[in-house]
């Protein structure tokens, strides 16, 4: 079979494979007839059939089956043209062609309105399969040798240029091991051009032209990416470059240092906030105290030198970092050294933010233990894969990191809103380094930059979250909602058509970047199982090992014994290939579905329903874009009906229903929503006729009667609301035929219920001293006391006294009595000081100090000993444990009871210590929380207090009143 019909035969069957699992075709409505669009719009008129193959409905992605004819009056022309010859482009819609290695084959791509056609990705799959019968041939690319590294590398960095940060630094290290430069220097700006926040890799870049030699190099990398990098390390490497080439020591006119001294100003500017920059100022320390001019000298010189060192020493104590209490200490030395007096009034000043700066650290230091700081981002892990927990913990470290600035712990907000601002903005920078990838730290500081009048800022922060996450929705959808918001329709069709193309500029990279996703994903489909068709010999071609037969006989009987079995394994590796990448294509689907929704929608408020082909399009053109664009859901047509509905009239969406219903004969959500339109205008007669025949056509097969059990429920409520009983009663039979096992369907109480009240379930309350008796009591604090015949019974007690009741009497809710003190009476005469002061009496020697005390200490010894278990075997009898500990029993009294637990609710031992371990203490008492101030100007007395709040002797809280905890009677579950 030549190549060209054996790439065909590929090409077909996957679009068939990937038409069967993701339930859409790759090249959409192919039709490019126009919509009419006046008011009888009827989405019919151009739509081609791409609807699920079916028994009785041939594959339109499959070019061996039937197409219709050309004289079929109901199509045009254009809907019955293969899909593999390219269609005639409509007005307004590019189209790009391009052919196919041997020529015999064109496949037809179409871009987004409004982008260059040149720039859609039209590379397909170049991996041939065979047809039955046919030996396997694959045009992969040749394996490399072993010792080829360099090439081993660029394949993995071609396969995922993202994903393998490991080939990018190997290659970067395999080029400057064999001296190769030049290349080594392409390389780099390759991978800067995937990763422009690694500043670890610019520095490196910058090392490798320093020790090259290439000073104007360097410089042209500082003036291109400096000023977009907040990283240490990328200004630290600028200042040592600025101070290697403008030495103090040589410095004889002056320039040096002033060049220097204006570096430093512009690196701490940028980075000087960062809590790792105390090595930077105390450098820019011992830059200013290496100028010339005199500490404690009089000469002009003298001054400034003082001024400045003051400055940077002002300024440094007021940054949280790891050496503010050096600088506080050679601050300190520095002001007394000078005038002790007016040193006082300077460090007086300073002090409250050297204190906050110095605790401020601290407590940073423990929010970033378990930090990694690093500018290579990786690529987020998928939820339930490898590494997604170490992810996304240093993702909730970054926020916590940037809640603690917004918290404003060095009282910022209020004197200097600027700085508190730009901490918070550096902040941001700092984490967006790390998670580059991470479309929605990247929506947080755009938010906060809008927030706070920094539009430029988050402006900035939502483009280059957009260029590092072009796939992502969150991003395309606040920037287009930006420039709806910042842009008006003026009074002519120029001006909205402008407004209109400027929005939609956002959505159409969207759009592009997820249809490339989907492009990768079928390669990385085909290449897969390429793989694997190489790994195993074919069905046909006998046992055969790279390309040798096998001679022997025995070799021969043994291998066709094994066929069957490589067979099986191949398959079910082929089987597995394609559901994985059948559900990575179907979310994809969804994703672009629902990016063209939110572009029509945006259309519909700005140009309104529109006119396909027309300057002002609105939404009939969007709907007419992504069906032409293809991999689109039923989602799109029920949102193009509904605003059609909303905003037009009914008409156009029933029509657009009806061809819908055809596209998607068994996806119940779209005929539940066209039975919803319907019935809500009132057209029950063919509300049931869309019900009776999606439901006949759902319950033919197994596999989809479990899709209709939704459009059973709505109907049958609809039926019971505002149908017929007879027809109740008749639906309700057929669902028990249908669903035999599933009783919530056919329940008589469906009929009676609504979304949150079935009156039917309700058990009136009569007795309520019957029927609400409560089951138990609150224990209080204070454990019961023993009784007499429990302490001081005798051996000849009966044994009904020694045993203890079968039900425990529960404790009664008590209020303490205050009572005076036993050793010191105090009356109530005493509290007025004037008449009768406080006296100081010679206390007494305690009665128990006697034989009174000996007595007493005798018998608590004999009551232990009594109480202490009997080992004689049939006793029966067993001693309560002592009583707990009142903060024990307070504990107890809270906590809900084991029944309340379900089996699944484990509580993780590692989430409970991670918990202990990143609790903040506060290390002094200007960080505790305000105390709130009393409402009362004293206590209340106990008959101040509620009848149900116990409050125990030496107790600092009462007691909850029941039902205020979960486990407590009265409180609802």
């Amino acid at each position: 079979m030549a190549e060209a019909e054996r790439e065909a035969a590929f090409l077909s069957s996957m679009q068939a494979l990937n038409e069967s699992a993701g339930g859409y075709s790759n090249t959409g409505d192919a039709s490019c007839e126009q919509i009419d669009s006046s008011d009888e719009y009827d989405p019919a008129q151009d739509v081609q059939d791409v609807s699920l193959p079916g028994p009785s409905q041939p594959d339109p992605s499959n070019q061996n089956s039937p197409v219709p004819s050309s004289n079929n009056p109901s199509r045009p022309a254009s809907a019955q043209a293969p899909l593999c010859e390219k269609q005639p482009a409509a007005e307004g819609v590019q189209t790009d062609s391009v052919k196919s290695p041997t020529g015999a084959q064109q496949t037809a791509r179409f871009s987004l309105p409004g982008t260059p056609a040149n720039d859609v990705n039209s590379s397909s799959s170049t991996v041939t399969a065979s047809r039955a019968g046919e030996p396997v041939a694959t045009n992969m690319p040749r394996a490399r040798l072993p010792y080829d590294t360099i090439g081993i590398l660029e394949d993995r960095i071609k396969e995922d240029e993202k994903g393998d940060i490991q080939a990018w630094l190997s290659l970067i290290e395999e080029h400057k091991a064999r001296g190769k430069i030049d290349e080594a220097r392409k390389t780099y700006e390759r991978f800067l051009t995937v990763f422009p926040q690694a500043a670890e890799q610019w520095v490196a870049y910058v090392q490798m032209e320093n020790e090259s030699g290439k000073k104007a190099v360097v410089e042209e990398i500082f003036q291109k990416k400096l000023n977009d990098l907040a990283s240490l390390s990328m200004w630290t490497a600028y200042l040592n470059h600025i101070r290697r080439y403008f030495s103090l020591a040589t410095d004889k006119s002056g320039q040096a240092s002033q060049v220097n001294h204006a570096a430093y100003e512009a690196v701490l500017d940028k980075v000087g906030l960062d809590k790792d920059s105390g090595q930077l100022w105390l450098d820019y320390i011992q830059f200013i105290k290496s100028s010339p001019g005199l500490i404690g000298g009089t000469s002009w010189q003298d001054q400034q030198k003082m001024d400045l060192l003051r400055k940077a020493y002002q300024r440094a104590v007021c940054v949280p970092t790891q050496s503010v209490e050096i600088i506080w200490k050679e601050y300190s030395a520095f002001e007394m050294s000078l005038n002790k007096l007016t040193g006082r009034k300077f460090l007086q000043e300073r002090s409250p933010d050297y204190m906050s700066a110095r605790s401020s650290y601290t407590e940073l230091q423990n929010i970033t233990r378990d930090l990694k700081r690093t500018t290579l981002s990786l690529l987020p892990p998928a939820l339930g894969f490898e590494g997604d927990t170490e992810y996304m913990n240093q993702v909730e470290i970054w926020k916590r990191w940037i809640q603690w600035e917004k918290g404003d712990p060095l009282v910022l907000k209020d004197d200097t809103p600027a700085a508190y601002k730009d901490r918070i903005v550096y902040a941001y920078k700092q984490a967006l380094m790390a998670l580059w990838f991470w479309p929605e730290m990247w929506f947080d500081a755009a938010e906060f930059c809008f927030e706070s009048d920094l539009e430029s800022q988050g402006t900035d922060f939502l483009t280059q979250g957009i260029a590092a996450n072009p796939e992502s929705c969150l991003l395309a959808f606040k920037q287009a909602d930006r420039l709806e918001l910042s842009t008006t329709n003026g009074n002519d069709d120029e001006s909205k058509a402008q407004r209109g193309n400027k929005v939609r500029e956002p959505y159409n990279s969207l759009l592009e970047a997820l249809y490339d996703l989907i492009t990768k994903a079928m390669e990385r489909e085909s290449k897969e199982i390429a793989r694997i068709e190489a790994e195993f010999p074919s069905s046909e071609s006998g046992p055969q090992t790279n390309g040798i037969v096998s001679q022997d006989d025995d070799d021969k009987d043994n291998s066709d014994d094994e066929k069957p079995k490589e067979m099986d394994k191949k398959q079910s590796r082929v089987n597995m290939v394609k559901a994985m990448h059948s559900v990575q294509i179907s979310i994809l689907n969804r994703t672009i579905s629902h990016a063209w929704i939110a572009l029509m929608r945006a259309m519909q408020r700005m140009q309104g329903k529109g006119k396909i082909g027309a300057l002002i399009g609105g939404s009939r053109q969007i709907f007419t874009d992504a069906r032409k664009k293809g991999r689109i859901t039923s989602e799109v047509w029920i949102a193009s009906a509904l605003l059609e509905f909303h905003n037009t009239d009914s008409e156009s969406a029933k029509r657009i229903f009806e061809r819908g219903l055809k596209l998607f004969p068994e996806d119940e959500n779209f005929a539940l929503e066209y039975i919803k339109l319907l019935v809500h205008t009132n057209d029950n007669t063919n509300a049931r006729v869309v019900f009776e025949k999606t439901v006949d056509k759902l319950l033919q097969k197994p596999s989809t009667a479990g899709k209709a059990k939704s459009l059973f429920s709505f109907f049958h409520r609809y039926e019971a609301q505002y149908g017929e009983l007879a027809q109740v009663m008749k639906l309700e039979q057929r669902i028990k035929e249908a669903y035999p096992d599933d009783p919530k369907l056919s329940a008589f109480s469906q009929r009676y219920m609504n979304d949150n009240f079935d009156p039917t379930a309700i058990r009136p309350l009569i007795s309520p001293a019957v029927q609400a008796k409560p089951k138990m009591m609150i224990p209080t604090i204070e454990a019961p006391q023993p009784t007499a015949p429990h302490v001081f019974a005798s051996v000849e007690a009966p044994m009904s006294v020694l045993q203890p009741p079968a039900v425990p009497t529960p404790p009664t809710i008590h209020i303490a009595p205050i009572t005076n003190s036993p050793k010191r009476p105090l009356p109530i005469d005493d509290f007025n000081t004037d008449q009768n002061p406080p006296r100081k009496l010679a206390r007494g020697e305690s009665p128990l100090a006697g034989a009174a005390g000996r007595r007493l200490n005798a018998a608590k010894q004999s009551r232990q000993t009594f109480e202490t278990p009997s080992a004689t075997p049939g006793a029966g009898y067993s001693v309560p444990p002592p009583p707990l500990p009142r903060d024990v029993l307070f504990l107890l009294s809270i906590i809900p009871p084991a029944s309340t637990y379900l089996p699944s609710m484990v509580i993780p031992p590692e989430a409970v210590v991670r918990l202990v371990r990143e609790t903040n203490i506060p290390t002094s008492v200007n960080q505790l929380p305000p105390r709130q101030p009393q409402m009362t100007p004293s206590a209340p007395t106990p008959s101040q207090l509620p009848p149900q709040i116990a409050m125990p002797p030496s107790s600092g809280y009462p007691l909850m009143p029941p039902g205020h905890y979960p486990g407590q009677m009265g409180h609802p579950r």
